[in-house]
C-alpha cells in the first residue's frame, strides 16, 4: 500500500549520491559543455569556408599537412596541398554562391580530435554573370583533425544530389 516519503530523507540520499559522484559529474558536463563548443566551431568553420569561398577567397582550413578531396564534378580522389586548394578557388574563372544546410557534427576519438561532418551545399555557379550551373545541389562529407587547439579540414567527399549539378571548375 502506498505510503508517504519523508522528502528529506530523498534530498538526503541525493545529496549524497552527488557528494560522492561530484568528480564525475563535473567531468560530464564539462566534457558535454566542450563538445557542443567543438561543434558549434566546426559548424562556424563550415559556414565561413563557403562565404570566403563564394567570394573567391581561400578559407585556408585544410590541414598544412594537406588532404584529400574528391570533387562533386566527379574526379577521383586526389591529394591536396594547402596552396593546391588555394589556386583552385582562388584562380577559377566560377563563383561559385553556395550554401551549406543542415550541418551534422559527430566528434570522435580517445582525445575527441576527430570530426566527422555531414551537410548538403545548395546555391548557383556563375561565370562572366552569368548562371552556368543554376541547380547546384551536393552532399558533403568531410572529416576534421583538431591539431593546437585548431580544427582542420584532411579529408572531404562531395557529390550531386538527384535532379542537382556538380561543381564546374573551368
Amino acid at each position: 500500500m502506498g505510503g508517504w516519503v519523508d522528502s528529506n530523507v530523498v534530498y538526503k540520499k541525493v545529496g549524497v549520491i552527488i557528494m560522492k559522484n561530484y568528480k564525475l559529474i563535473i567531468f560530464v558536463l564539462l566534457t558535454c559543455s566542450l563538445l557542443a563548443n567543438d561543434k558549434e566551431m566546426i559548424t562556424s568553420v563550415i559556414k565561413d569556408n563557403w562565404i570566403s569561398i563564394s567570394k573567391g577567397k581561400s578559407p585556408n582550413i585544410l590541414s598544412p599537412n594537406g588532404a584529400w578531396i574528391a570533387t562533386s564534378e566527379g574526379s577521383f580522389w586526389q591529394f591536396d596541398s594547402p596552396e593546391d586548394n588555394r589556386a583552385r578557388i582562388e584562380e577559377s574563372p566560377n563563383i561559385l554562391n553556395i550554401k551549406p544546410h543542415h550541418i551534422n557534427v559527430e566528434i570522435f576519438g580517445a582525445k575527441k580530435d576527430v570530426a566527422y561532418v555531414v551537410y548538403y551545399l545548395a546555391g548557383t555557379i556563375e561565370r562572366d554573370d552569368k548562371i552556368i550551373v543554376p541547380n547546384y545541389r551536393t552532399r558533403a562529407s568531410t572529416i576534421f583533425k583538431k591539431e593546437s587547439g585548431k580544427w582542420y579540414q584532411v579529408g572531404s567527399h562531395f557529390s550531386p544530389m538527384h535532379s542537382g549539378s556538380g561543381v564546374k571548375f573551368d
